[in-house]
């Protein structure tokens, strides 16, 4: 770190940007929430259909992709297969594991979510211009990531 980025990061400075964040979240999770439990879904559901769309198969996967410890992990999936978003199937490879996939039901409840999303969002994300928002999403990803290069670290 330099010695100029150093002295941006004051106390003041780190409280506004803990607070600023908490208060996002918030802000975000109240505006959201309400939109996703008319699909049946929290963020943490949505974030699993997401994941599962794009490729995590295995539980384990999903795990470590998200962060969810498994035991909890278990009860969402059984929830979603429950509601029938999501289906386990045996793997052709190696029985001993199981695969994940969306239904038609998944597929459709999630693109509809992500579109109730989008819209929102983008509401509050229009206010911003354009090299703000690259700005945002970058210091965002870097910052989501610190903390995997810190934990390797140690």
């Amino acid at each position: 770190m330099s010695a100029a980025s150093e002295a941006l990061i004051t106390d003041e400075a780190i409280v506004r940007f803990l607070s600023g964040l908490w208060g996002l979240n918030r802000r975000m999770k109240q505006d959201i929430e309400p939109r996703l439990e008319g699909h049946g879904l929290d963020l943490r559901r949505l974030f699993i259909l997401t994941a599962v769309r794009k490729g995590a198969s295995y539980p384990k996967e999903l795990s470590e992709r998200l962060h969810i410890p498994s035991t909890l992990l278990s009860r969402y999936l059984d929830g979603l297969t429950g509601q029938g978003y999501l289906e386990r199937h045996i793997d052709t490879q190696d029985s001993r594991r199981t695969r994940l996939s969306l239904t038609p039901a998944g597929v459709s409840t999630l693109d509809a979510a992500v579109a109730d999303i989008k819209a929102y969002t983008s509401l509050r994300l229009q206010d911003l211009d354009p090299q703000t928002l690259t700005a945002l999403l970058s210091a965002m990803d870097t910052l989501g990531n610190a903390g995997l290069t810190l934990e390797k670290k140690a």
